[in-house]
């Protein structure tokens, strides 16, 4: 399992931040088709396992999150002040995740909508986003005017992606977009390896077999966790907040990284 990642520049060309992006192999160059659970679950693996700081330092951390990992507890495993919720366009926008983006919006998340394309008065989760991406490859800037100036008045960041051109640049910043991603600027690049699957998963089998159990020692869980300082980062945040069926799931939910 390898991340890549792709730098978004502001209208100054200094980096706000990184898409970070699952690659089955060092080559390659596109998403392979993986199951997008999958694929968010080993970007986050891998994320703690190599350290944030060393992937995107001070900078936003955007993440793709399907139905199911919106709704799961890993999300709040990364601190609000680096992650970017991206949410795909193919999600369910029903009452549940709703709620679920209220929870996460007030917890201090960004909420960004990925190459979206529905139609801006009448998607339910507009409220609650705060970047909006559009790929402007399949949605032309000169088609989508009006809509761009709406979400400007509703103070909306706007975000072109596939921008391959300076003059697709300068178009898109003329028209108030702010953030900017694309081949124009720096295509994804592979910037870390998970090297210790076989490591880890033998701790989370320690910890998921303690956890099944009717009393689970948080004195046992403690000392699995504390000889990986990697492993105590992504669990204990959960293991201190969570009740032991949530702790559980949340834990599953990274062990399925590795399976």
């Amino acid at each position: 399992m390898f991340i890549a990642r792709q730098p978004i520049f502001n209208k100054s060309l200094k980096v706000y931040g990184y898409e970070l992006l699952y690659r089955e192999n060092s080559d390659s160059k596109t998403f392979d088709n993986v199951d997008p659970t999958k694929a968010t679950a080993s970007v986050l693996g891998g994320l703690f396992e190599n350290g944030i700081d060393d992937i995107v330092g001070d900078k936003k951390a955007f993440i793709n999150f399907d139905y199911d990992f919106l709704m799961s507890d890993v999300v709040e495993l990364i601190d609000p002040n680096t992650l970017v919720i991206e949410v795909l366009e193919d999600i369910r926008a029903d009452e549940k995740i709703i709620d679920r983006l209220k929870y996460l919006k007030n917890k201090g998340y960004e909420i960004a909508l990925d190459d979206f394309v529905e139609k801006y008065n009448d998607y339910p989760l507009i409220p609650l986003t705060n970047i909006i991406k559009y790929d402007i490859l399949a949605r032309p800037l000169n088609t989508i005017k009006n809509e761009v100036k709406l979400a400007l008045y509703e103070n909306k960041i706007l975000l072109a992606e596939k921008v391959e051109t300076k003059e697709k640049f300068l178009q898109a910043k003329e028209m108030g977009f702010k953030l900017f991603q694309g081949y124009f600027f720096s295509k994804p690049s592979v910037i870390s390896e998970s090297n210790n699957k076989k490591t880890i998963k033998t701790q989370y089998i320690k910890i998921i077999s303690e956890l099944k159990k009717d009393e689970p020692s948080y004195q046992r869980l403690a000392e699995i966790i504390e000889i990986d300082i990697n492993l105590a980062y992504r669990l204990l945040r959960v293991t201190k907040r969570r009740e032991n069926k949530n702790d559980f799931e949340s834990i599953k939910k990274l062990y399925y990284i590795w399976d």
